[in-house]
């Protein structure tokens, strides 16, 4: 890999996307001079995030630092570029030399913090770790297809898999990916307090105030270290939990770039919309489709039918203004490999349909149900009631906030609001939709039509005939309409143009590398 090639290649260096996002946005802050840096001149960032900050630095561990927080210190073994390619990061290639074969070709100039030297051993140190973990973070349950590891030489390692998984490199440029120092490994307790990685920065323990700041300094033995690419010498992320003390804050010039709602201006400052970050995500409300709580709701027709009565262009207008894209159930969005027109097609707004669909199911009269909403999300699930209503169906809007998952999880609610994020990997996201054991699906509803298409696609080598089977997966997945009211939201980031420059992925999450001194 030459590290000079192409700048915007490398800004978001680390891990783009995965289930983990940043908690409210990026700020870039320092001096009001276009170096955004100190007064000594040299560049500095703060990040302002809802955190909490990190009780663990082990990535391996539940609860642990999510990657805002992981990304400064480890690096991944591939990257997950802007444009949706994998690109080489700790492993210059990768090759599948046979369907259940993944051999990695690995950097040969890269040292962890603690002095200990990256090479094939490390790799499948970490691997081993995170495998022999049972409680370790949800990405890590990708490795569970290793069924063996084979050090071929310092620089090359094999990886046996129980069946094909055409996926695992993608799931390398997320938590499964990420190496910690094979020398902290063997001392764990160690690592749960201060991480140890081969990333650009170092955790400064001294100036991190718990509760308040985790501060980072640059690491000067960084192998990928590039002043274009890495400008700041000084990382804080400052937890500002309140998005109106956000505001105020990048109003007075404190800070220079911010996640904001949807219509919030701020005088001065340029704004850049996109399917990343942590707005980014399918929003919607979720059915239980076993029909527990609400019989009607068992009956595909029906659900269906809520569907066809749902005005979604209308909605995410009202709600989010030109910052939701409506789509049918499914986050797909058109010009993703699992987007068709067929998809595209699907439940146009048509309430005398949803009312005959109903008549059909038996429920010419209508039903009720109760659904879950939260405090900020009121407006929308009023709006969602209001268009049902037309059509019949009757439903009481319940809103929780401290007592949210305990109203979730109660199993006693036929429907909640739901914002599931964007990985970037269309498989991935259709497989978080309609994972049977998802948070919400307390009952355990099952798509056993987009389940085994999407481990049809898992098994498949090519990329054509895997792109095919994410399309069938997900006009199954928008016909079984697990999910009414669907849209996907983009974040909207509103920076400082004179301070800072802001280039986020396509989808995923925004990450501190998109965030740069302005050319």
């Amino acid at each position: 890999m030459h590290l000079n090639r192409s700048v915007r290649r490398l800004r978001a260096a680390v891990a783009a996307g995965g289930v983990a996002v940043l908690a409210v946005g990026l700020a870039a802050c320092g001096s009001s001079d276009a170096s955004g840096g100190s007064s000594s001149g040299s560049p500095e960032l703060t990040v302002a995030t809802t955190g909490p900050v990190p009780a663990f630095w082990n990535p391996y561990d539940p609860g642990s630092a999510t990657t805002t927080f992981l990304d400064p210190v480890y690096d991944t073994l591939i990257h997950y570029g802007k444009d949706g390619e994998l690109e080489p990061w700790l492993a210059t290639s990768w090759e599948f030399t046979d369907p259940t074969t993944l051999q990695l070709k690995l950097r040969d100039d890269v040292t962890f913090t603690d002095g200990a030297k990256f090479d094939a051993e490390t790799v499948k140190a970490n691997f081993e770790y995170a495998i022999d973990k049972k409680a370790n973070q949800g990405d890590q349950v990708f490795l569970a297809n290793i069924a063996s590891m084979t050090v071929v030489d310092p620089t090359t390692i094999d990886l046996t898999l129980t069946q094909p998984n055409p996926a695992l490199p993608y799931d390398f440029t997320q938590l499964s990916g990420y190496m910690a120092s094979p020398k902290a490994l063997a001392a764990p307790d160690g690592l749960q307090q201060e991480p140890v990685g081969s990333g650009p920065y170092v955790l400064d323990t001294e100036a991190t105030r718990p509760g308040v700041s985790v501060v980072y300094t640059r690491n000067e033995d960084y192998w990928a270290a590039d002043q274009d690419v890495f400008p700041y010498d000084k990382v804080t992320f400052s937890i500002i939990a309140d998005p109106t003390a956000a505001k105020n804050a990048a109003a007075t010039g404190e800070v220079d770039a911010l996640v904001v709602q949807p219509g919030t201006e701020i005088s001065g400052f340029e704004q850049v919309t996109s399917l990343s970050g942590e707005q980014a995500g399918m929003t919607g409300a979720w059915l239980d489709t076993t029909g527990t709580t609400a019989k009607a709701l068992g009956d595909e027709r029906v659900r269906q039918a809520l569907n066809y009565a749902i005005d979604r262009e209308k909605l995410g207008q009202a709600a989010y203004q030109d910052t939701a894209i409506a789509v049918p159930g499914v986050p797909v969005t058109d010009g993703e490999p699992a987007y068709t027109d067929e998809l595209g097609a699907l439940y146009p707004y048509d309430p005398a349909k949803a009312k005959q669909l109903l008549a059909d199911a038996g429920y010419a009269d209508g039903f009720e149900m109760t659904m879950i909403s939260v405090p900020q999300a009121d407006q929308f699930a009023q709006a969602i009631a209001g268009q049902l209503e037309q059509v019949g169906v009757t439903v009481k809007v319940e809103t929780h906030a401290a007592d949210l998952v305990q109203a979730v999880q109660s199993g006693t609610r036929s429907a909640g609001l739901v914002l599931q994020r964007l990985t970037g990997d269309a498989g991935q996201d259709l497989a978080n939709a309609f994972d049977p054991n998802t948070f919400f699906n307390v009952h355990h509803g099952s798509a056993p039509e987009v389940t085994d298409l999407l481990q049809q696609a898992a098994q498949t080598t090519d990329e054509s005939a895997r792109n095919t089977l994410y399309q069938q997966a997900a006009v199954a997945g928008a016909e079984s309409s697990w999910y009414i009211a669907t849209l996907v939201l983009q974040t909207v980031t509103a920076y400082d143009g004179d301070v800072v420059s802001v280039e986020p992925p396509d989808r995923g999450a925004i990450h501190l590398y998109d965030y740069h001194l302005p050319s």
